[in-house]
């Protein structure tokens, strides 16, 4: 299961940290950051972000959007699949069981969320098919 290692507090701070996640995709980083002998501020400066920016996601306190996370991994010269290879090593330490508890897609229940979905979108189409023939 996807324990919390420790939770964040403060504004600006994703409701995740210190998720194992987190904390693997920052170990990740600072995995591939160090590898290259690059300061964080360099790293964070290049990629646009603030200076403490690539230290919160490093320790696991903040969730990157995609976008960052591939500004921070183009100043480093590092294909996503390589972070990606390494955040997986790193979950394995510290949470093998991560994700156990998420159902495998569609389960019954997103099927019957689907179809309520579909009827109701129907019921509105008809709706609106009627308003624009009057």
């Amino acid at each position: 299961m996807s324990g919390t290692l420790a939770m964040a507090g403060g504004s600006g701070v994703s409701p995740y940290a210190g998720s194992s996640d987190l904390v693997a995709l920052g170990r990740a980083v600072r995995e591939l950051r160090e590898l290259r002998g690059v300061p964080q501020t360099a790293v964070g400066f290049d990629a646009g972000v603030g200076d403490f920016y690539v230290g919160g996601v490093e320790r696991g306190r903040l969730n990157p959007t995609f976008a960052v996370l591939v500004r921070v991994l183009r100043t480093l010269r590092c294909p996503p699949g390589e972070l990606v290879a390494r955040y997986e090593r790193h979950l394995a330490v510290i949470d093998p069981h991560a994700g156990a508890e998420i159902s495998a897609c569609p389960t019954p229940e997103a099927l019957a969320h689907v179809a309520s979905f579909n009827a109701r979108m129907a019921t509105w189409r008809a709706a609106q098919a009627r308003r624009r023939g009057r």
